[in-house]
């Protein structure tokens, strides 16, 4: 039985037991008396009925609305008030209950700040690590910076949700991390590398990987850095991955790469132009990249220009 129909008929069972003794009269009087008392009797239950009505309605509605209240918090919309009136005990527990629900909010703003603070510390750290790696040759200076940013951007144009964005933007500043773990003299070399050098470079997927593997906060953002120079018709390191199997963000990744690669100054090319270079990647579109990716990214160097 629900709280309002309990309250209701002990309200309604208090207000009738008058009746009861109007029913005793009703038996010991004479007609003129018996009208009198049944009209009485029939005025008095139509109060009860009234009374015990208002009574309950006022008892359970600021119960429902607490009820709604603690359902909007569960869901997380902190700071959700609710209404009181008066100085009753329920009055009081609805007082109490906005002043949690305040406090829970201002909590919840504060916990966001840290993140927000925590995040920015985090995204510091690794720019200052990437600019160490980049630091070990002047032409690819900026770097990992710029693939960051065309990564996210790409990314955007894909409509991705925020945390596959933010894994964009760390694996993009730390894509070529595992340099740090080359030779300089074959990194550096101005010539073309020998097979055995190429190999070397090449392990720099796999080496990055490894460094960030046990940092919790970069795990998202590991499989760009471990396949971001896999193709999409299988031929790319470390692992051979094709189409599909090649998770989504090193697919974005390698195309940022890719076009700042071309239109960047190195030792063993001079930088293309926005219109080599886009006919660069075009010539790769389902070969190197993946197609969807790569119509993106068309996308958004018509939006916003050069993006070298």
């Amino acid at each position: 039985m629900s709280l309002f129909r309990t309250l209701f008929l002990l309200v309604l069972l208090a207000a009738l037991a008058p009746l009861a003794l109007v029913a005793l009269l009703l038996r010991a009087g004479g007609a003129e008396v018996t009208v009198a008392l049944l009209a009485a009797g029939i005025a008095a239950m139509l109060l009860a009925l009234l009374i015990s009505t208002v009574m309950a309605r006022r008892v359970t509605r600021p119960l429902e609305a607490l009820v709604h209240g603690a359902l909007e918090i569960a869901r997380g919309r902190f700071g959700h008030q609710v209404a009181h009136v008066g100085r009753t005990e329920l009055s009081d527990l609805a007082y109490t209950f906005n002043f949690m629900s305040r406090q829970l909010a201002q909590y919840d703003a504060d916990n966001a700040r840290l993140y927000a603070a925590l995040e920015r510390g985090y995204l510091d750290t690794i720019r200052a690590l990437a600019s160490a790696i980049d630091a070990k040759d002047p032409y690819t200076r900026g770097h990992s910076e710029r693939v960051s940013r065309l990564a996210v951007e790409i990314g955007r144009e894909l409509r991705l949700q925020d945390d596959v964005l933010r894994a964009l933007e760390f694996g993009g500043i730390l894509h070529d991390v595992g340099k740090i773990g080359i030779p300089e003299q074959v990194l550096l070399k101005p010539a073309r590398l020998t097979p055995e050098e190429y190999a070397v470079v090449k392990s720099h997927a796999l080496i990055g990987a490894e460094i960030v593997e046990g940092v919790e906060f970069l795990q998202a953002a590991r499989p760009a850095i471990r396949h971001h120079h896999e193709r999409w018709d299988g031929q790319g390191y470390p692992d051979g991955l094709a189409g599909e199997d090649i998770p989504l963000i090193a697919r974005i990744l390698n195309a940022a790469d890719t076009w700042d690669a071309c239109t960047s100054e190195r030792p063993y090319h001079r930088a293309a132009s926005e219109p080599e270079a886009i006919s660069m990647l075009a010539s790769g579109r389902g070969a190197q990249l993946d197609p969807a990716v790569h119509d993106a990214f068309l996308r958004v160097v018509a939006r916003h220009g050069h993006l070298a």
